[in-house]
């Protein structure tokens, strides 16, 4: 019964039998209504015979009736009603013997013999009537009727009887054949009910068959798939039921666990595109080696498989544990690891691809490929060249296994670290030539400025004093004009290396400014500066300058002392005092000036001071780009002009002023390569770009407003629709001046000529400030300055007419 398990055969057997059926009930249908057909015809031949019988004994009744009527009136008129029933009547013996003839009826044939015979009898009898009736012998009619009357009448007796008795027997076989059919036409209904209702219930059972081994099945399995569609993944189809049912249902099953094996990987690939996407927005933000390293270690041990991460650090072929402590990273690097953990490092280090170790249980390296079933080990190098490389060392963990997919991730994520790291090395050798002097190699000062407000700040929270010397080359300027710069960069350079070495393990030196040095003491006193001067003085008096061709020169420093806190409590505070020492020094001929100020005294150096650093700052704009000064100069004015048709205050406006000016400070630290490109920057560029917000907020220090300043310059990139930077703020979440200087910026640079492009008209600046309204800009605060500049642009209409 194999074959009736599979639902064509199944469907097949019930359209079989149905047929079957069906074709039985035809054959009966047709049977039935054939036989119909014939009783009816038998019936219809009988009931005519039948009739024609009657219908002769009825002629010849009236033949015999009329004979007599003729005999005793002699009425000849009569003659003509004799000859037509005559004439019917043997029409009808006729008719009724050829009926006989047809069905081969012998007992008709032989009664109607006879009555043919007695009736022709009678009718001579008649035919030797009719002359004597019209001569109107009646005594011969009357002696004839005496004689022959009485045999006459018996004759057509018999003739009668066997006619009623022929007809009679038609009449018996007529009932009997209509009783015959009506039973048959009853057992052929009977059947054709049963057969339907057997056809009924095959159908039934049909319909049963195909939704139990069809319909139920694919309903089932229409409900899983559906399932799945849903999220349920875990649902299966039932394989039972037909052949064709369960393998569908098996091929659903293979479909869906493919499908679940694409949609998991596809998952993994999600999460590690989703992985290496947040860990390059992190590691772009990262802008130091140190960030770059500690920021590696924790994104690779949240890989998948990874159980700890080791930082290495290879310099001069000698591997050691990277210090994760910026504060002492010279001073702390940990000892070399095992030789067999160094070969390694060091092989990844040179090949720049990645090594996997896998390791027994007892952490022994198993000889071949092995597998990667757990406690092995897995190096990456980080970065392509440089004389200090950077290996990662993943420790792997055992559940879960690491898979070639997890491999690929971490490889991918360390190529990534590599490039951070490389970038944070270029921001930081950058930063570094940008904090050092080109001449002297000292700290310049900008960078000064930094040490000394952190110096500052470990010193106010450890209470340790601090002090500053300020020193200035007495007559430099002379110096320069006669023996030539030349000379004067040999000075420099000289006293550069003495106050380098002096101060190496005590503070740092640095130069402040064309003939200015400052050098910072942590934890140094008034006296620790005046002994600092002291020797730095006996040394100059000790060593002269010899210029080529000419006598030894004497080289002869200012200075002046100012220490935390009893001179200020803050940086520029501190230089105030300092420089005011200095100023006094060079008017004592050079000697050591470090007397505390008086409140007014420092009051009137914080107020000297302020506008010094303020120039300070736009001068190194204009000396970094000519550009960046032109641009600061019209965001100021505009920005100033926005505020002024908004109804700002003049204290708000002067903060605007302090702002426009100083606001783009921060590219001062950008490379001229990338703040000069004529063509589109790279994405690397943009992002080092994008960091002169954040720097310029650490370089605007000691002006007025500084934290109104340090927010307008910070905030004057973000957008109204939030895809700004550095912070990502939307709408009234950026700071009113932040929104003000954003417009005065985009406006200031739409309408500046460049290298690449000429500026925009008026007009058209103003168009594209109107499109940018709700995305990049404020929109009310646009509308004010489109109106402040349309009444700017009368107001120079009038003035010109």
């Amino acid at each position: 019964m194999r074959i009736l398990r599979s639902a064509r055969a199944q469907i097949a057997g019930v359209v079989t039998l149905l047929v079957l059926l069906l074709v039985s009930i035809s054959v009966l249908a047709i049977w039935s209504a054939r036989e119909h057909q014939a009783r009816l015809e038998s019936l219809e031949q009988t009931s005519l015979a039948a009739t024609t019988l009657e219908h002769a004994r009825a002629q010849f009744y009236l033949e015999t009736s009329i004979l007599p009527s003729l005999i005793l009136t002699g009425d000849m008129t009569i003659v003509e009603e004799y000859r037509l029933a005559q004439a019917e009547l043997h029409q009808d013996l006729e008719q009724a013997r050829a009926l006989a003839v047809a069905e081969g009826n012998t007992d008709d044939l032989a009664a109607l013999e006879e009555s043919t015979k007695l009736i022709k009898e009678i009718e001579q009898a008649g035919e030797l009537v009719f002359p004597l009736v019209e001569a109107g012998q009646q005594e011969t009619l009357a002696e004839l009727l005496a004689t022959r009357g009485s045999e006459m009448t018996a004759t057509g007796t018999d003739a009668i009887d066997q006619l009623e008795k022929a007809a009679q027997q038609r009449q018996d076989t007529y009932a009997s054949e209509r009783s015959a059919a009506v039973r048959d036409a009853d057992v052929t209904i009977s059947s054709l009910v049963a057969l339907g209702g057997i056809a009924f219930l095959l159908a039934v059972g049909a319909a049963l068959i195909i939704n139990a081994s069809v319909v139920r099945p694919l309903a089932s399995l229409r409900a899983r798939a559906r399932a799945i569609t849903a999220g349920d993944s875990r649902v299966r189809a039932d394989i039972s039921g037909p052949e064709e049912i369960a393998s569908l249902a098996q091929d659903f099953n293979e479909m869906t666990e493919a499908l679940l094996k694409r949609t998991d990987e596809l998952e993994r690939r999600h999460q590690q595109v989703s992985i290496l996407h947040s860990a390059v927005s992190e590691l772009s933000q990262a802008l130091s080696t140190h960030a770059v390293l500690t920021l590696s270690s924790k994104l690779v041990s949240e890989c998948r498989g990874s159980e700890q991460v080791t930082v290495w650090e290879v310099q001069n072929g000698e591997p050691r544990r990277w210090n994760s402590n910026p504060q002492g990273r010279t001073g702390e690097r940990s000892a070399a690891p095992p030789p067999e953990i160094a070969e390694r490092i060091k092989l990844t280090a040179d090949r720049s691809t990645p090594l996997i170790i896998p390791e027994t249980g007892n952490g022994a390296s198993r000889k071949g490929n092995g597998s990667r079933d757990g406690n092995g080990r897995l190096y990456l190098s980080l970065g392509r060249g440089g004389p200090i490389r950077h290996v990662l060392e993943v420790e792997l963990a055992k559940t879960p296994a690491l898979t070639a997919d997890d491999i690929v991730l971490i490889h991918a994520l360390s190529m990534e670290i590599g490039i951070a790291l490389e970038r944070a090395q270029q921001y930081e050798e950058a930063r570094e030539q940008a904090d050092r002097d080109f001449v002297t190699g000292l700290y310049g000062h900008r960078a000064l400025q930094g040490q000394l407000k952190r110096a500052l700040q470990a010193s106010s929270q450890r209470g340790e004093p601090l002090a500053i010397l300020a020193m200035d080359i007495d007559n430099f300027r002379l110096f320069n004009d006669i023996y030539g710069h030349s000379a004067g960069d040999q000075v420099l350079k000289m006293i550069a290396e003495q106050l380098a070495n002096d101060s190496q393990g005590k503070g740092l030196a640095g130069r402040f400014g064309s003939d200015d040095f400052m050098v910072i003491l942590p934890n140094g006193d008034r006296e620790a500066a005046f002994a600092f001067a002291r020797s730095v003085q006996k040394w100059l008096s000790a060593k002269h300058f010899k210029a080529r061709g000419s006598e030894p020169i004497p080289i002869s420093v200012s200075c002046g002392v100012a220490v935390f806190p009893e001179d200020g409590q803050r940086r520029h505070e501190l230089l105030a005092v300092a420089d005011a020492n200095l100023y006094e020094s060079k008017g004592l001929g050079g000697k050591i000036v470090g007397r505390p100020k008086t409140d007014k005294e420092k009051k009137e150096l914080r107020k000297l001071n302020t506008f010094s650093m303020l120039e300070s700052l736009v001068t190194s704009i204009d000396n970094k780009d000519h550009y960046t000064k032109a641009h600061s100069e019209i965001v100021t004015e505009c920005a100033v002009l926005l505020a002024q048709e908004l109804g700002h205050s003049e204290e708000v406006q002067k903060t605007l002023r302090i702002a426009g000016l100083v606001h783009d400070v921060g590219k001062i630290c950008i490379p001229d390569r990338i703040l000069r490109k004529p063509g589109p920057l790279t994405r690397g560029e943009y992002e080092i770009v994008k960091h002169h917000v954040v720097i310029a907020e650490n370089l605007i220090v000691d002006l007025p407003n500084i934290e109104q300043v340090q927010e307008a310059a910070l905030n004057h990139h973000e957008r109204f629709d939030g895809a700004g930077y550095p912070r990502g703020l939307t709408g009234e979440q950026i700071p009113l001046l932040g929104r003000i200087m954003a417009i005065a910026d985009a406006y200031s640079a739409m309408i500046l000529d460049r290298p690449y492009r000429k500026g925009r008209t008026t007009e058209a600046a103003l168009a594209e400030l109107e499109r940018s309204k709700w995305s990049q800009l404020d929109p009310d605060l646009v509308d004010a300055f489109v109106r402040a500049i349309g009444q700017q642009e009368a107001v120079a209409n009038l003035s010109r007419v």
